[in-house]
């Protein structure tokens, strides 16, 4: 009879996978950044005004695209020394990359409705399940993984507690909610933040 200890599936094709549902997401981050609607005739002055008038969208793009791109950073970090690849591990990381392809839905909504309470605490809310969603990850690679040094990652104490902060500041004045935001995408850029999963070898 098969068990759970008959799963097989390389680090590579994990890592594949996960590189090409990064980059969709991050790709389709630009198809919502969208132009105040058309009236002819449009002058010079008018496009230069359109084109500032989506500052926030801008500021949104740049802010997940950070976010996306650190994450995928992050997820080659920690696979770095792993030596096998557990069912746990794979459902965990199916679980990380499902949210990571909704930011850009997340990403929409911030887009449409503008820098408001209820949007920056929708967005707050995907980046808090991403950051718990990386943890689950972790924890799989440390079940995996008997030997591992573990102990919690800067993921989850920051993740945890930050990304919540940030939204309830964000309810009461959204641009600063998002602020905040890209803030900790500055955080987890650094590249003290991007480690390995150290394996006792």
């Amino acid at each position: 009879m098969s068990g759970t200890n008959d799963f097989n599936l390389s680090k590579g094709r994990l890592e594949s996978f996960s590189d090409g549902v990064f980059a969709i997401a991050i790709t389709l981050l630009i198809l919502e950044v969208h132009l105040p609607p058309f009236r002819a005739p449009i002058s010079g002055a008018r496009q230069l005004s359109d084109l500032m008038t989506i500052w926030p969208q801008y500021l949104v793009y740049f802010v997940t695209f950070a976010t996306i791109g650190i994450m995928w950073l992050n997820q080659h970090a920690l696979l770095k020394n792993v030596e096998r690849i557990t069912h746990g591990v794979a459902l965990a990381n199916l679980l990380l990359l499902s949210l990571v392809a909704f930011l850009p839905f997340a990403t929409e909504v911030l887009g449409r409705y503008g820098i408001t309470s209820i949007a920056i605490v929708y967005y707050g809310l995907t980046m808090t399940l991403i950051s718990i969603a990386y943890n689950v990850v972790y924890w799989q690679v440390v079940v995996a993984h008997p030997h591992c040094k573990n102990g919690m990652t800067l993921w989850g104490v920051v993740g945890f507690t930050a990304y919540p902060l940030v939204s309830l500041v964000g309810y009461f004045v959204p641009i600063v909610g998002l602020a905040g935001m890209g803030v900790l995408a500055l955080f987890y850029m650094q590249p003290r933040n991007v480690r390995a999963v150290m394996l006792d070898v």
